[in-house]
């Protein structure tokens, strides 16, 4: 039986207020906790990693209640909610994404999504960070973060005394119906191999480059790497910092599982 698990729970993400991601997240929380509040950037902030806003003013911009958008980055949603949202009654969690693709391998440090984490963690705020691997970007299957996130968090969060609460969660590219397992995993290194920009003009004739990535195409094989998880159709679980005695629990342990856990 679900039960409110939290008092209060701040969202965030990197893909802006209006991404479906979020709209996913908030339907969750709103069955994990009894207060749920919103702040997210105004528009995409993909690849911000855990920067913030010091040479620009920050703006926001209701959109309800405990509904609002900030002109920053995730890493400015989260202090900015700090310090004047939830100064004085600051948030049991906080959640961030559900981010559409994964944040896996060399993606992790450049994620806004987790750069919102890891700010959270500095303020020493619970936090996770949710993501779902696609294939196909116009045509995303959110059924493994829609049936799992809920027991994940909620596992997690029962778990936070011993070893706090930092963690990445990713979710594989196919229907929930053919995941059957969550895997701990570590960050792999990744297939970047060196930086390359495609150079252009714009309508003034003056230069601009868009900046890429020459990546190997040598593949991933590792079987603790959050790559080899998501290839496996396995929910990839990471920590984002030191804990220690979770190896054991989450190492190929079955959903069902942990759904029959987290519903007693």
């Amino acid at each position: 039986m679900s039960y409110p698990l939290l008092r209060r729970v701040l969202l965030t993400n990197d893909d802006g207020i209006a991404a479906p991601g979020l709209a996913l997240l908030e339907r969750l929380a709103a069955e994990l906790a009894e207060e749920v509040w919103v702040v997210a950037p105004e528009h995409d902030q993909s690849g911000t990693g855990q920067g913030i806003s010091l040479h620009a003013p920050l703006r926001v911009f209701a959109h309800g209640e405990r509904r609002y958008a900030v002109s920053g980055t995730p890493s400015d949603c989260i202090m900015f909610a700090m310090a004047e949202f939830l100064r004085d009654t600051p948030p049991d969690l906080v959640l961030s994404g559900i981010n559409s693709g994964a944040n896996i391998a060399d993606s992790v440090p450049y994620s806004g999504t987790i750069g919102a984490v890891l700010s959270a963690d500095l303020l020493g705020l619970p936090a996770i960070g949710l993501s779902q691997a696609f294939i196909d970007r116009a045509a995303i299957d959110w059924s493994p973060v829609q049936r799992y996130a809920g027991n994940l968090i909620r596992a997690l969060w029962a778990r936070r005394e011993a070893d706090g609460c930092c963690w990445n969660l990713n979710f594989p590219a196919c229907p929930a119906t053919e995941i059957s397992q969550l895997r701990m995993a570590r960050q792999a290194r990744g297939s970047i191999r060196a930086p390359r920009l495609l150079a252009g003009r714009d309508a003034r004739g003056l230069p601009y480059w868009w900046l890429g990535f020459e990546r190997s195409s040598t593949q991933i094989v590792a079987p603790d790497a959050d790559v080899t998880a998501l290839r496996d159709r396995c929910v990839a679980i990471t920590p984002l910092r030191d804990t220690r005695g979770w190896l054991e629990w989450g190492q190929e342990q079955r959903l069902a599982d942990l759904e029959r856990e987290t519903s007693r």
